[in-house]
């Protein structure tokens, strides 16, 4: 059944009350697709339909296919492309993460490098947009497909992954004993909400661009204003 014309100009009328950043970001979600389902599963047919996958099936699946995967108690979603706003507010970071890492016992991954953890026996592996692990980098790490020790992670949020990070993820990093502090990236508005193990995970919010990210398990400070440089 189709709307009336007075539920039309209701809709019309309550967007237009609405900011600019979020009209912007309301026409982002509608735009993408994959906001209607917050994920997606993949049938990964070769293995059997929608039957879980072991982890040793999803490795191989990725070798295989090329696609990029997480993977949560056996179940797989494909890692859409993202935004250029996205990359570029990723490669900021990920760029003075390294930067003021060079030389120490940490380094800076971007997303193509997964994360393994365990929530109630269940093996996740997810994709952060940034992460920092420390330590030797042996043979055995570098040919791997996953790092287990992250100290700081970081989400570049997005329409249909939101959910997902500020939930989810938010809950489940915390069982990495590694972890130290995780940071939510907003995308259209100048929005850091960062998480510490040392203060109970409780948010702190940084809005303004001579806010500054001062990280506490890393020698690392990061202002609003170059996290967002030329993303806005």
């Amino acid at each position: 059944m189709g709307m009336s014309q007075s539920e039309i100009q209701a809709i019309k009328q309550a967007i237009g009350q609405l900011s600019r950043i979020e009209r912007e970001e309301l026409a982002e979600w509608i735009m993408d697709a994959s906001a209607l389902d917050l994920r997606v599963e993949e049938t990964a047919l070769a293995y059997g339909g929608r039957r879980k996958l072991t982890v040793e099936e999803y490795l191989e699946l990725e070798e295989e296919e090329g696609v990029r995967y997480e993977y949560v108690a056996g179940q797989i979603f494909a890692m859409s492309n993202p935004r250029i706003r996205h990359q570029a507010i990723a490669a900021n970071l990920l760029a003075h993460f390294h930067n003021q890492l060079r030389g120490g016992p940490c380094r800076a991954w971007d997303s193509h490098t997964k994360v393994r953890l365990q929530v109630d026996r269940e093996d996740i592996f997810y994709m952060p947009d940034v992460m920092v692990a420390c330590g030797p980098l042996t043979d055995k790490v570098l040919d791997g497909q996953y790092l287990t020790n992250p100290c700081v992670v970081v989400e570049v949020l997005s329409a249909s992954t939101e959910a997902i990070d500020r939930r989810e993820k938010a809950l489940n990093y915390r069982h990495l004993p590694s972890l130290e502090e995780y940071l939510v990236v907003a995308q259209r508005s100048m929005e850091v909400t960062v998480f510490r193990r040392s203060e109970s995970w409780s948010p702190r919010v940084l809005t303004a661009p001579e806010d500054v990210f001062e990280s506490r398990a890393v020698e690392v400070k990061i202002a609003l204003a170059d996290i967002y440089e030329g993303a806005r």
